[in-house]
């Protein structure tokens, strides 16, 4: 088994089958897909079974309601890929995605992640250009988006996806434990990932005081890599405030030399 495809869903029945077709019609066949329904109270269970029965690569998993990261982990963990897809079930793929993303990290072993550019759907319609990746970038704003492949035995070196994280901003923390100790990263330069924007997200419910807070959580997570990293100011405005907020607690000394290099941009 060469992919395995990670669906968690909660109350996207609406939306399921569009994503799990999309993975049907892969040009690429050797993989399987794994549905976590995390406590949906819609029509999530039929849509999936319907495709479990039609189809023995389509694997099933129920649970209590206990958030996005504890699904993906669950999912990941039973995986028997080599490579992994996080989808989420309101999004899908263009039919040649896997083909297009599986080579490059068959063939380049210092390639830890594949992403593609983005295409938004739904209540509007746009692209979304790729960003050129380094570390010090990724310390200050999240780069790709979580439907981005990857290899088991890399998450495996992991923690998986924080459950602290569980509220938002859980991708952008995974990918700096992903990349925190090296690695490429490659943009598929294909319009081939469709992300679907909705009335109501996740992301769009986060107030901006809790998604400050989810910031400074991510700061926590990752303290060692900014303690050991001195990342460029200009791609890392949010971090700048971060350190600002923290000022009072970490003192003053420990963000000096970021204000000056911040200055200086």
């Amino acid at each position: 088994m060469k992919i395995s495809v990670i669906i968690p869903c909660f109350n996207q029945g609406k939306y399921l089958a569009e994503a799990l077709d999309s993975v049907v019609m892969q040009t690429f066949s050797d993989w399987e897909c794994i549905i976590i329904n995390d406590g949906s109270i819609d029509n999530s269970e039929n849509v999936a079974l319907s495709y479990v029965e039609k189809d023995p690569r389509f694997h099933y998993i129920c649970q209590k309601n206990q958030g996005v990261c504890i699904a993906r982990n669950r999912g990941i963990a039973m995986a028997q890929g080599e490579y992994i897809l996080c989808l989420d079930g309101d999004d899908k793929i263009s039919r040649n995605f896997l083909e297009c993303m599986y080579p490059i990290l068959d063939e380049e072993q210092s390639v830890k992640v594949v992403t593609s550019t983005v295409v938004q759907f739904g209540k509007i319609h746009r692209v979304i250009p790729s960003t050129d990746y380094s570390l010090e970038k990724l310390m200050g704003r999240n780069l790709f988006v979580i439907t981005s492949m990857f290899r088991k035995v890399d998450f495996e070196k992991t923690e998986g996806f924080n459950e602290n994280m569980a509220k938002g901003l859980e991708d952008w923390d995974f990918w700096l434990s992903m990349l925190e100790s090296g690695g490429e990263v490659v943009c598929a330069k294909q319009a081939i990932f469709y992300y679907r924007i909705r009335g109501y997200s996740r992301n769009k419910s986060i107030s901006e005081d809790y998604y400050s807070l989810l910031r400074k959580t991510i700061y926590e997570n990752h303290k060692h890599l900014f303690s050991t990293i001195f990342f460029n100011p200009k791609y890392s405005f949010e971090y700048y405030l971060i350190a600002k907020s923290y000022e009072y607690k970490l003192g003053k000394l420990l963000f000096r030399p970021i204000r000056f290099l911040y200055d200086l941009f």
